[in-house]
């Protein structure tokens, strides 16, 4: 395979430092200063046109390339487990850290000697080399890696550790086969859609009513409660009822700390599909805000698959779970009562996604 995109991503990222080390090597071939490297001492010594020892380092062996089979083997593939720590290690780790699998791949094949040139100075940035020195070996070449010392420093080790990196949601297994003698498994039916189609955010008009020919039904009074007073007849001097509190609250989006958990909810049942362009994730709150009643939660979550077909997709338990744990814990923080929360969601190459969320 040729570089793939997220190796042509990651070069772009780096052109300067790439840049840096072709320059610096210019600048010894000018001088006339040609690198010496030992395999048995693993002495890289850069020597002046005098024979004079310029400056020494450690080399080390990063990958190996095949001209004739276009296939590039890094230094890692086939070593053991219990083996001491080398800078090829950095590179494995780096590559899977930072998303970039041409780098923590043991064999990488379908490259030219330009592009195996490339992705071996790309491994030899992340693993803090000095730069690369290719020497020939019978059919084959070897990029030689230069160091300023023989193993990983321990900077390089405790940035690793210090690095935190969020995968994409783990693929979810499949379930099995349902037991024909056992109990029936449980099924959560989809939630009906809200009765209106428009209210105002303020509150101060009322909701447009959906048409229909047959008249309301009053609702029952609840045995818990006293029945309602009869409405005033029209002439009436009544004052008009007051506003549900928070209604004159200023809305805002749900803080980080509520809304990142219901994201990554989201995101994982987005993961179970095969690959989508763009996400709409929608939470409506149908009735009027009370202290006495809760409202319902209708969850919607739209996609746009990778063939550009506009698709609904039946929210799960555990998304409509983590909804309704936020519009809780967004009301006890004194946020406004909104009616809906709508979230645009772009999918990112790594897996995650960006969210633009709006209230209203």
């Amino acid at each position: 395979m040729p570089l793939d995109e997220a190796t042509r991503r990651f070069a772009f990222l780096l052109q300067r430092d790439l840049r840096r080390i072709s320059e610096r090597r210019e600048e010894h071939a000018a001088r006339g200063e040609q690198l010496e490297f030992d395999s048995v001492s693993r002495m890289a010594i850069l020597q002046s046109r005098r024979g004079e020892a310029v400056a020494r380092y450690y080399g080390e062996v990063l990958a190996t390339y095949a001209p004739d089979d276009r296939i590039l083997r890094w230094a890692w593939a086939g070593r053991s487990s219990s083996a001491p720590p080398t800078h090829g290690d950095v590179v494995f780790r780096e590559g899977q850290a930072r998303g970039v699998p041409q780098l923590s791949m043991s064999v990488v094949g379908d490259l030219d000697h330009e592009d195996a040139k490339q992705l071996v100075k790309l491994g030899a940035l992340v693993a803090r080399a000095d730069g690369v020195h290719e020497l020939k070996v019978g059919a084959e070449i070897e990029f030689v890696g230069i160091f300023d010392r023989p193993r990983p420093s321990e900077a390089v080790e405790q940035a690793r550790e210090s690095r935190f990196s969020v995968p994409p949601p783990p693929a979810v297994e499949k379930p099995a086969a349902p037991d024909p003698k056992g109990p029936p498994p449980r099924a959560y039916r989809s939630i009906p859609p809200i009765r209106e189609i428009f209210e105002p955010r303020t509150g101060s008009s009322p909701p447009r009513a959906m048409p229909s020919s047959l008249p309301p039904v009053a609702p029952s009074p609840s045995p818990s409660r006293a029945p309602a007073a009869a409405s005033p007849r029209a002439g009436s001097s009544a004052p008009a009822p007051a506003p549900a509190a928070g209604a004159n609250k200023k809305l805002r989006e749900p803080s980080r700390e509520l809304f990142l958990p219901v994201a990554s909810t989201a995101l994982a049942a987005l993961s179970k599909s095969k690959g989508y362009l763009q996400g709409l994730f929608v939470v409506t709150l149908d009735g009027e805000p009370s202290a006495t009643e809760t409202r319902r939660i209708v969850v919607q979550l739209v996609v746009i698959d990778t063939a550009g077909i506009l698709r609904a997709l039946d929210p799960a338990a555990d998304l409509v779970e983590a909804a309704a744990t936020m519009v809780e814990a967004d009301r006890r923080e004194g946020n406004g009562h909104w009616r809906k929360l709508s979230a645009r969601i772009t999918p990112k190459p790594d897996g995650g996604a960006t969210l633009h969320v709006d209230v209203t």
